[in-house]
């Protein structure tokens, strides 16, 4: 059983030879090959070369086809502020007022030539391992792709305020929707076998349950259903980044093969809010690794796998494994999974 049939396998909650193992290493090619973060993500043509590197290095069951996700906001003539320790920031809001959403317009994800870089990695990579490796796209969500390009509270604010809401809120997620269909589509159409969607602003840690029901979840439903729905339908995972375990129930029935889970949504109750047709991924506390020993991030892994059953996937909770964590820690989170002794 080679990675991939063993991660299709899992979501699909078939036996399998080992739990899968997902760390998120997005940034960790820059110091395979030598460079500053700075120069790996500003002008992204590396990447691939980065994930194979990480890939001879760990072993682990999939590689990651984008640099990071905050890159969505670059067609919306949004800019990016780089560093040298850590993944980018978005530098500008593109809406500054409410009247800027009936200016703005849908950007043509694929013309810009960043995340042309993006699709050129996942072409390849697929081309190279996409035979025995899941290659992984992403994409924030349309909900909370606006706290990206106006800020979290102004994008609240907006609808908080009923008349605001009225005139520029329906017209500001059909435009996220589109975009992120687009966006979503393009990455599958590349060779990603998945596409996980960030949905952050969704989370109980953002918004309260009337507000996910009433505001949110009917905009990702329509998402999920044009990515998935009709001939050639993609995969996609969801992934709540904040605190989403008392949101689950609540998408329960997407048509999503998986959730990715934080620390905080404990296996066992997440498993229970979505039933066991769906995968779970995660949910080791990628910010613990930088303090744990490698024993400790062993023992929790497989405390975890035990915990969790079929249809699981070894990982670290979203986002990203932080540069700084030591690679004797995140063998150990390999080979909690593969078996192999530290």
């Amino acid at each position: 059983m080679n990675s991939l049939q063993r991660v299709l396998a899992a979501v699909a909650g078939q036996p399998v030879d080992r739990t899968p193992v997902l760390p998120v290493l997005l940034m960790q090619g820059a110091l395979e090959l030598d460079m500053p973060l700075t120069q790996y993500f500003e002008r992204p043509t590396r990447l691939f070369e980065g994930q194979l590197r990480l890939l001879e290095r760990f072993g682990h069951d999939g590689v990651f086809a984008f640099p990071h996700i905050v890159q969505d906001v670059l067609p919306w003539n949004s800019a990016l502020t780089f560093h040298d320790d850590g993944p980018p920031s978005v530098a500008k809001m593109v809406i500054r007022s409410y009247e800027d959403i009936l200016e703005l317009k849908v950007p043509d994800p694929t013309a810009h030539p960043y995340l042309r870089h993006t699709l050129d990695t996942a072409r390849r990579l697929a081309r190279d391992v996409g035979g025995e490796k899941l290659v992984v796209g992403a994409v924030i969500g349309p909900f909370s792709l606006p706290t990206m390009l106006m800020g979290t509270k102004k994008f609240l604010e907006l609808i908080d305020e009923p008349e605001a809401r009225e005139r520029y809120f329906p017209r500001l997620m059909d435009m996220m929707v589109e975009f992120a269909v687009r966006w979503t589509k393009a990455q599958l159409d590349a060779g990603c076998h998945l596409v996980v969607f960030a949905e952050g602003a969704a989370s109980c840690t953002i918004i309260d349950e009337e507000t996910f029901l009433e505001y949110a979840k009917p905009y990702i439903e329509q998402y999920v259903e044009r990515v998935t729905g009709g001939p050639g339908g993609g995969a996609l995972a969801l992934e709540f980044v904040g605190h989403g375990l008392p949101y689950m129930r609540h998408v329960r029935d997407l048509n999503v093969l998986g959730f990715l889970i934080g620390e905080t949504d404990t296996v066992r109750e997440a498993r229970a809010a979505v039933g066991p047709g769906k995968a779970l991924i995660g949910n080791i506390n990628n910010l613990k690794l930088l303090r744990w020993s490698p024993e400790r991030v062993r023992f929790e892994a497989r405390r975890l796998m035990a915990q969790a059953g079929p249809g699981f996937i070894l990982s670290n909770q979203g986002p990203e494994i932080p540069l700084q964590v030591p690679y004797p820690v995140i063998e150990a989170l390999v080979r909690a999974a593969t078996g192999a002794a530290l």
